[in-house]
């Protein structure tokens, strides 16, 4: 009778599964996984499996941050006097962030990558199509309602493509590129959040060329107030509908995209399909250099001298996992820093149109009476709709208190240009500066460093915005945010994404990244509470200080928790002969086996284990000073 290449869902049940555990691994069983990964590090970076996670990854930055550039019109046509509005809609769309990625993380590891890689997609063109084409009906329809619910779905593939991307790019890469292609797909995140203000730029500049927004002084006269808002309720529908186009292209490369031989193999237990599948994408590998491997041909039945182990996502093996063996940490550190990470980068970089605007004043906001030029009608049989804003305060898509005359267009121009300049071209700049840097630092230490760094910038941002804001010299202040745009992308923005896919076991990768970055959208729901918080309730025209200050804390924070948490990702090499150090990073199977592994290797892993370890270091340079003095 032929081996059952491919049992059932039941019989793998019954017989486990290759898991975390590789001292339970027979001999059969490590020689497969040993000859995959020999396959898969015969290989460099690769334009394919970049060009399926990268598509994708685009599309949600795209899609996420183009709330930078609608959020303004709509305000200017929907709701002018509410700030809360935007805030309602933020939330809904970080919410939706969170159950996606929680949710398939978990579906990921349970049922497949492919299987899912693409649904997130799905979800992302309907809401795109949902969001663009909200309306009120005949007026009996909420629009802010039917708009949040819209992009609260889109906010679930957005949040699904974090785990999908970042796994199966780490596990489709070879070892030694692992870390440039995980880097190189979160490059997408920046050039996404450029590119939904490029396509607002170009589509305001087309609409004003076809319909004179700015001659007919939209937003400070009441002549053409229907017409304007007609103009510019298409810019961001325009906008958000463009979202869809990258989302169908990215869904065409995912047709050429199969499971990771690592998850076929160690999950579902299918060694002929794993070898067959990797050399679909890469080809056969060549002769291996005298190495004996096993054929894939001849790749053993799965049943054949397998050790019983517990199925995954059952209690006991959960439990084995996480808690016997104190692998917990792990997933605290990863959770830990993203989140403290991620109220800090949202914080000023998701809807802050008012913040930017805060940071490039050169002069104290402008008084609204009879000395503006534009307090009475310069359109013949118009109105000036400045003058009401003497009593009301400006409208909340008006952010530039210092020129309270600039029209909608004027307001949307500017937005952009300082977002492109201040955000976009550094985050840029910082994300590709890591990918020729990623084998060149230690990655783990870098995290920690480059919190430090960061809590440093905001310290002294903080204190630079106290001095010079509102003057002259507040340029100074727009370029510190700028450097400290870029410390984000060079460090703990593009690490916080790439650990999580590298220290996890496979059966529970997509899971523990999908918490990891669900607790980082819990941190950028955070951000925006607290930003809207200080803006509304505290009536300084420094408050902005404030909260450089405040981010500084959550920076220290966050060095402290992936200095105790989380475990090297590379070790030193030192050759005999020349000395010459370089740092060789470990496999994802060599990580997988989680904070024993670890510990065997002499790694300090938790807080206080680490404290602990200081104290012994200083009590030996202690002990050791005194007995040379001694003697």
């Amino acid at each position: 009778m032929a081996h059952d290449l491919y049992p059932s869902t039941e019989k793998r049940r019954n017989r486990g599964f290759l898991g975390w555990d590789s001292s339970a691994l027979p001999p059969r069983d490590r020689q497969d996984r040993d000859q995959l990964r020999y396959e898969l590090d015969l290989n460099s970076w690769n334009l394919r499996i970049w060009g399926v996670a990268a598509s994708g990854f685009l599309t949600d930055s795209y899609n996420l941050f183009a709330t930078n550039v609608i959020l303004a019109t709509l305000s200017f046509v929907y709701f002018p006097n509410e700030r809360w509005c935007g805030l309602i809609i933020n939330f809904f769309t970080l919410f939706g962030s969170v159950c996606g990625q929680l949710l398939f993380g978990y579906l990921a590891d349970r049922y497949g990558r492919t299987r899912l890689y693409g649904i997130e997609l799905v979800l992302v063109i309907v809401s795109t199509i949902g969001v663009a084409t909200t309306s009120t009906g005949y007026g009996d329809i909420s629009f802010l309602a039917l708009f949040t619910w819209w992009r609260f779905v889109m906010g679930v593939g957005i949040g699904a493509e974090y785990p999908l991307s970042a796994v199966i790019t780490a596990e489709w890469s070879s070892t030694s590129s692992r870390s440039t292609m995980i880097s190189s797909v979160f490059l997408m995140q920046p050039v996404g959040q450029a590119l939904a203000q490029l396509v607002g730029v170009w589509v305001l500049l087309g609409e004003n060329t076809a319909h004179q927004l700015h001659e007919k002084q939209c937003g400070i006269n009441s002549l053409h107030d229907e017409e304007c808002k007609k103009i510019v309720d298409g810019i961001w529908r325009i906008v958000i509908g463009s979202g869809a186009i990258p989302a169908l292209l990215a869904i065409i490369f995912r047709f050429f995209l199969y499971d990771c031989g690592l998850y076929t193999l160690e999950v579902k237990n299918k060694p002929g399909a794993a070898f067959r599948d990797t050399q679909r994408v890469y080809g056969a590998p060549g002769p291996s250099s005298g190495i004996v491997m096993g054929s894939p041909i001849g790749a053993h039945a799965p049943g054949l001298g397998l050790r019983q182990m517990p199925v995954q996502f059952s209690a006991e093996d959960l439990y084995n996992f996480f808690i016997r063996d104190k692998n917990w940490h792990y997933l605290f550190g990863t959770a830990m820093t993203w989140f403290l990470l991620d109220v800090s980068f949202y914080g000023f970089s998701l809807d802050n149109r008012g913040t930017l605007s805060d940071l490039w004043a050169t002069t104290e906001k402008a008084q609204v009476n009879e000395s503006l030029w534009c307090w009475n009608s310069t359109l013949p049989g118009g109105e000036s709709l400045v003058r009401q804003w003497e009593s009301t305060g400006l409208p909340k898509w008006q952010t530039d208190a210092t020129q309270p005359c600039n029209t909608i267009y004027e307001t949307l121009l500017e937005q952009s240009k300082q977002y492109l300049l201040t955000v976009s071209i550094a985050s840029i700049a910082g994300s590709a500066c890591f990918i020729f840097a990623a084998n060149r630092i230690r990655r783990r230490q870098w995290l920690t460093t480059s919190f430090l760094v960061l809590m440093v910038l905001f310290l002294v941002t903080g204190g630079v915005y106290y001095g010079v804001g509102h003057t002259k010299a507040s340029p100074a202040t727009v370029v510190l945010v700028a450097i400290c745009h870029f410390a984000f992308n060079f460090g703990a923005n593009t690490l916080t994404f790439i650990i999580p896919a590298e220290i996890f076991p496979t059966c529970y990768r997509c899971t523990c990244h999908g918490i990891s970055a669900a607790a980082g959208k819990v941190g950028s729901i955070v951000a925006v509470l607290v930003v809207y918080g200080i803006n509304s309730g505290y009536n300084s025209s420094t408050r902005q200080g404030l909260v450089f200050l405040l981010f500084a804390t959550f920076m220290a924070l966050g060095a402290v928790f992936s200095w105790a948490y989380l475990p090297d990702i590379q070790r030193v090499v030192v050759n005999a002969d020349t000395g010459r150090r370089w740092f060789e990073t470990k496999s994802l199977e060599e990580l997988g086996e989680g904070r024993e592994r670890a510990r065997q290797e002499g790694q300090v892993i938790t807080l206080r284990d680490k404290v602990a370890e200081v104290r012994r270091r200083g009590w030996r340079k202690a002990s050791s000073s005194n007995g040379g003095g001694g003697a």
